[in-house]
């Protein structure tokens, strides 16, 4: 079995919206009061292109025998504005997705090691990810990778 990992174009459209909507699925089932059922793609057309045609954003395809099996969408974040802040050049990992039957064979690996060198190649100074509280395998899957807490964000509805 061999992952390639390469950026997606738009003819990837339909592979990338039937991964997000998994992603999309799994966070209404652990999180209904944050996530609700939408009409129409998972993300549309035009944001896929607005991705796509960059600069400092990207979304990288998984490939394997199946096709597309999972991607990463890497968005470059603005410099902070607080003049105490040492200046960094972040790329954000929106959102990383394996399709469900291609779990644990390493495709997140491949993308993740993609990222970095993209990432790298952007002049990136450092990469962040987000992660919900509800979803500890995948916060234990970026730590084995090398990341670390840095923030923590508390919620309280108002």
């Amino acid at each position: 079995m061999s992952i390639g990992v390469r950026p997606a174009t738009l003819g990837d459209y339909a592979a990338l919206v039937a991964l997000f909507g998994e992603l999309d699925d799994f966070h209404r089932l652990k999180r209904p009061d944050f996530f609700r059922p939408f009409e129409g793609p998972a993300r549309s057309w035009a944001q896929v292109g607005q991705w796509l045609a960059g600069p400092g954003t990207t979304v990288l395809a998984a490939e394997g025998e199946a096709g597309v099996v999972g991607l990463a969408v890497l968005l470059a974040r603005p410099p902070a504005a607080f003049a105490g802040a040492v200046p960094r050049k972040v790329i954000e990992l929106d959102n990383l997705v394996v399709r469900a039957d291609w779990r644990g064979r390493e495709v997140g690996k491949c993308l993740l090691a993609a990222m970095m060198d993209w990432s790298r190649e952007q002049g990136a100074t450092h990469v962040e990810v987000a992660v919900h509280a509800f979803n500890r395998d995948v916060r234990r899957f970026y730590e084995r990778f090398g990341f670390s807490a840095s923030i923590e964000r508390l919620v309280l509805a108002a």
